[in-house]
């Protein structure tokens, strides 16, 4: 295997977060842009009930990516941590139990959505209009279940396999091929949400089969062997709990589509959930550079942590959330100054405009501080420690947004609604800063303490 070992325990610390930060931003930005590529073409060319019918199925996305992260975010995690402790066999045991996870997790979610298809969708808060585009939208991308898991879990290991540009050609393969089957099938076939839904499932097809050529090819430090695959109980159990927090968070995103679009129909109908599904799409958007970052430290720190050396586990952290909040700025500034031009992309009529443009400033007013809070859920998963990453995502997705969301629009009636997200972030912030702190205390104070795994 021909592979430049990449020197996470001695290496100029900036320079390495670029080396891993920037391939993953490109990838996720990529992502992004299709999914709203996605959402443009259908609200340009088929309306605003059927954006409404797209916006309704964010929560199926959301479920889907949940155990995909789960397994792929917590396998990769101890892969890293193994490495610093120079265990392979136990490297290659993680992919392996990961990939079993994620295949056996995935085929479940499918078979259930398509069985209960109906049912979800009443419970995701589709209304009369929308329906008839929502339910094609999703028994289609409900095929595509297995292949986004592995896609996700295919880019994680290359990534953290010291190959972070693979890893982000595994998830540009989606997003190119999305696109122009896009185009292709909304503009020239005229197949409206049936195109897209394809397109989406045909990119994650190719995603995964270009993941696996990597893995699978002996090109990555993962070695393949049929022992890999045998389940280790106490591994998988370790998997899923240092995963936990990214499936809560996914989740939670999802389950906060339901109220969000429960709460915008109410007080504005398919236009208000049409605005919904714009500021979602360009709130992925703003935060897939903090996003990229967080994901490029994982390995820095899992092996560092592996490797007892702690400090610069923190000053690892530090650099990327100086780092993070920078970036974010540039295109917080953008959908401030530019609301009315966003919209118009996405087919934005008067009525979206009129709820729309004050709904992007209040949601997005307060976004930078977010790269701090995912960079903090992603330090305590790649340090093995995914109780404070839970607390933090369930605190800010459940326990802060939802009586917001509910109470805000009694007093300020829509713009309330938009209101709730930026409050909740404030106090996510705040309680990602004490934990952080907390736990820098612990390590610092501490010259060497064991890794539970």
């Amino acid at each position: 295997m021909n592979e430049t070992k990449v020197d996470y325990l001695n290496g100029k610390l900036f320079p390495m977060i670029l080396k891993f930060s920037i391939p993953a931003a490109i990838s996720l930005l990529i992502t992004a842009i299709y999914n709203i590529v996605d959402r443009m073409f259908v609200g340009n060319f088929n309306g605003t009930s059927a954006l409404a019918g797209l916006s309704v199925c964010f929560p199926l996305s959301y479920m889907m990516m949940a155990f995909a992260l789960m397994c792929s975010a917590g396998g990769s995690t101890f892969f890293s941590l193994f490495s610093g402790q120079n265990e392979p066999e136990k490297m290659n045991q993680s992919f392996g139990n990961a990939m079993v996870l994620v295949c056996v997790f995935e085929i479940v979610l499918s078979a259930l959505l398509l069985i209960f298809s109906n049912p979800i969708l009443k419970v995701f808060g589709v209304t009369e209009t929308a329906y008839p585009y929502a339910i094609l939208y999703y028994r289609i991308v409900a095929l595509g279940c297995i292949f986004q898991g592995l896609s996700q879990l295919f880019c994680d290991f290359v990534r953290v396999s010291g190959k972070p540009v693979l890893g982000m050609c595994v998830t540009g393969i989606v997003a190119v091929t999305n696109i122009i089957l896009d185009a292709v099938f909304i503009i020239i076939f005229d197949w409206g949400v049936i195109g897209a839904a394809s397109a989406t499932v045909i990119g994650q097809i190719f995603s995964a089969l270009f993941g696996a050529y990597f893995v699978f090819g002996n090109r990555t430090q993962v070695e393949i062997s049929k022992d890999i695959f045998h389940l280790n109980k106490e591994l998988c159990l370790q998997i899923i709990s240092c995963g936990f927090a990214f499936w809560a968070a996914q989740m939670a995103m999802g389950f906060i589509s339901l109220v969000y679009n429960s709460q915008l129909g109410k007080y504005g109908g398919d236009i208000a959930i049409s605005v919904y599904a714009v500021i979602s799409s360009i709130m992925t958007f703003v935060i897939m550079p903090a996003s990229g970052i967080s994901q490029g430290i994982q390995p820095i720190i899992g092996n560092n942590y592996g490797s007892g050396n702690y400090r610069r586990v923190i000053s690892t952290l530090c650099q990327a959330a100086v780092f993070s909040v920078s970036i974010t700025c540039f295109i917080w500034i953008i959908v401030l100054i530019f609301p009315r031009q966003i919209l118009a992309a996405f087919g934005g009529t008067e009525e979206m405009f009129r709820i729309g443009i004050s709904g992007l400033r209040i949601n997005f007013c307060i976004t930078p501080v977010l790269g701090f809070v995912m960079l903090a859920t992603t330090f305590f998963q790649s340090i093995n420690r995914p109780a404070p990453s839970i607390i933090i995502t369930v605190l800010r997705q459940i326990v802060f947004l939802v009586p917001f969301i509910y109470i805000l629009p009694i007093l300020f009636e829509i713009n309330g609604i938009f209101s709730a997200q930026p409050i909740s972030d404030i106090l996510a912030t705040v309680l990602s800063i004490l934990l952080v702190l907390k736990e820098k205390k612990r390590m610092i104070s501490n010259t060497h303490f064991d890794i539970v795994i």
